[in-house]
Order: C-alpha cells, then sequence, then structure tokens
C-alpha cells in the first residue's frame, strides 16, 4: 500500500490562575461598609462557583461605591471566567482607573491575549512588569503571547522570568518545554516537562507534550503511557486521545487506533485531523469507502486541508477512480502539501 499521511497538532495550553484581592480598604460611611461586606461575600459565592450569584453580589457592592476599584476588578474576573471578554475588559479599565496597578494590568493583557489581540496585550503585560518586576504571571501571560506568534525566543525569555520569579510555575514549565519540543530541544523538553506534573500531577497537557516529545524521539511506548495519562486526568482530552491513536497506527495497531479516533471524534465532532487520521487507519485496515468517507469529511470541515486531499487521491487511485486521484492530487499541490507533486508527476498525464 502506498503511504498516506498522518497529522498532528501542538498546541500550547497556557493555565491561568483567576487573581482575586482582598478588600482592605478602611470603611468610614455605612454604604462602604456594606459594599465592602457585599464585595466580600462575593469572594466566598465564587470560591463556592456561584458564578451568578458573585456577580449579582459585586454588582451591588458597585452600586454603593462606584469607586471600589477592587470591586470592579473582581467583577472582571468573574466576566472573564464566564467568557464575557468585552465585559470583563471593560471592567478591568475601570478598575486601572481608579488605581492603574500592575494587577489589573496583568488580568487585562490576559483578556486582550484572549480576544487576539496581541498587541494590546503586550502593551498592558510590559505595563504591569514596569509597575511590579515581581509579577510572575504579567511574564507568563505574555511569553505566552509570543509563543502563539512563534517568536520564541521572547517567549522563553519570559518565561524563565516566570520561573526564576516563581520557580514551582508548573505552566510556565509547561510551555517552556513546549516551544523546546518545537525547537527539537528535547532533552530540555523532558526535562521542562517533568518538572511540570511534578509541581502540578493534574496538568494533562504536560503529559500530552511528555508524549510527543517521546514519539518524535520514537519511544512509541512512552508515548502511549503518557497520552494515556493525559487521558486518565481528563477523559473529554481529544488531543491526547487523537495523538494516542495516531501512535498506535504508527505501530501497526490499526484496529485499536480507529477506537481512539472514534472516541475523539465522539467528543469533538469538528476536528478534521481525526477524521484524516481515522481515514489513514481505515486505508490500512482496507475499508477504502470508510476512508474516503473520513478524508472527504475532513475536507469538507476544512477546505484548506492539503493533506486530506492528498491521502484521499491515493484511496480513489486504489480504487481506479485515476481522474479523480489526479484531481486531489493537484488541489493538494495547490495547498502545499508534501509529495502531491510526485504522484502527479507518476500517476498523470
Amino acid at each position: 500500500m502506498k503511504k498516506i499521511l498522518l497529522n498532528f497538532i501542538i498546541i500550547i495550553f497556557p493555565v491561568f490562575i483567576l487573581a482575586q484581592t482582598a478588600d482592605t480598604t478602611k470603611i468610614s460611611s455605612s454604604d462602604s461598609k456594606l459594599a465592602n461586606k457585599l464585595y466580600n461575600e462575593s469572594l466566598e459565592l465564587f470560591n463556592e462557583n456561584k458564578l451568578i450569584e458573585a456577580i449579582t453580589m459585586v454588582n451591588k457592592a458597585i452600586v454603593l461605591n462606584p469607586k471600589f476599584a477592587k470591586a470592579y476588578y473582581n467583577r472582571a474576573c468573574f466576566k472573564l471566567q464566564s467568557n464575557s471578554l468585552d465585559e470583563a475588559i471593560a471592567d478591568y479599565t475601570k478598575a486601572i482607573e481608579i488605581n492603574p496597578d500592575a494587577q489589573a494590568y496583568s488580568s487585562r493583557g490576559y483578556a486582550y491575549f484572549l480576544q487576539n489581540q496581541y498587541q494590546k496585550s503586550i502593551e498592558d503585560l510590559s505595563i504591569a512588569i514596569l509597575n511590579n518586576p515581581e509579577l510572575a504571571e504579567a511574564y507568563y501571560y505574555r511569553g505566552c503571547v509570543y509563543a502563539v506568534q512563534s517568536k520564541n525566543t521572547q517567549a522563553l525569555d519570559d518565561f524563565n522570568m516566570t520561573i526564576n520569579i516563581r520557580p514551582d510555575y508548573a505552566a510556565a514549565y509547561n510551555d517552556r518545554g513546549s516551544i523546546q519540543l518545537i525547537m527539537k530541544e528535547y532533552e530540555s523538553a523532558t526535562s521542562d516537562l517533568t518538572k511540570a506534573v511534578t509541581f502540578d500531577p493534574s496538568l494533562a497537557m504536560a503529559f500530552n507534550n511528555m508524549g510527543k516529545v517521546a514519539e518524535e524521539t520514537e519511544k512509541f511506548e512512552s508515548a502511549i503511557e503518557n497520552f494515556t495519562a493525559a487521558i486518565k486526568i481528563d477523559p473529554e482530552y481529544y488531543n491526547a486521545l487523537n495523538n494516542r491513536g495516531r501512535i498506535k497506527h504508527k505501530m501497526g495497531q490499526y484496529e485499536l487506533a480507529v477506537e481512539d479516533y472514534n472516541k475523539t471524534i465522539e467528543i469533538n465532532g469538528k476536528f478534521a485531523h481525526a477524521f484524516n487520521n481515522r481515514g489513514n487507519s481505515r486505508y490500512m485496515l482496507g475499508d477504502l469507502d470508510g476512508a474516503i468517507s473520513d478524508f472527504t469529511i475532513a475536507i469538507e470541515q476544512n477546505p484548506e486541508y492539503g493533506d486530506a486531499y492528498l491521502n484521499r487521491g491515493v484511496v480513489k487511485e486504489m480504487q481506479r477512480d485515476v481522474k479523480g486521484a489526479c484531481r486531489d492530487w493537484q488541489k493538494a499541490a495547490d495547498l502545499g502539501a508534501i509529495s502531491a507533486e510526485n504522484y502527479i508527476n507518476n500517476q498523470c498525464d
């Protein structure tokens, strides 16, 4: 059988901790005292996972004390938790207007990051660092912004600073290890990822990244163990399921690979890579119609998916649909898929 390409995604998953502050404001008026009481009750509600009630309570505190910076700050954090990013940014901005402290700039910078407003994010995080050079999370957030922009050197510098300030910052070790993985510095990556799971054994993404290191160094059994550890921590971790399926495919365990891809698709039916990879395994099991179906779904979900066109072309050629295969290979070549031109030169007129 002709070789079909397998695909994977490395995703850096930053972990952020919601920052909360305790109110130490000296109270003089009855309204301010009541606002302070409501503010503290909102924190208790939030800690009890009663987000809507917490927002309602802090709203009352702000009505009583419109200059209550910490209340705006925490309401922003609550809104961030509910993914209301515009509202969160508005509240962080209000908190900054009242009291421009580093924590508020850092948190607003994170919110901008979630909106993919990278320049605004970097500006806020840099102000936070300038105001408080010991604020580890600001370096960490900024490192994440640089990482998603593939500015690896700057990202590493910020993750280094994060770890210098907080040597137990598990997420920073994970993300620094992720960049080292991308840079193929496997020994350093393994060291950092090991520290990440030492400091936080529940950090599924670090186990997933260790699995990727093991895969790239062709330690497939270790890769399986690490992806399985990630899945055990988070059974809905579809990237880890997809990755484990890919390793099983590489080990010739095609039926087991299909099982992992099935689970991946059950969790995320819009994950084009899982359909492409399941198509690979179905192809190897001789299920050509199933493979065609999976590659087609992958293409429907991502029309720019060159490797899915390439793979579907391989199966079409096996089914003696040479014209259809050549059309797919040409599309794959147009999209930059590796080896598509070789198929066209060898199989097409």
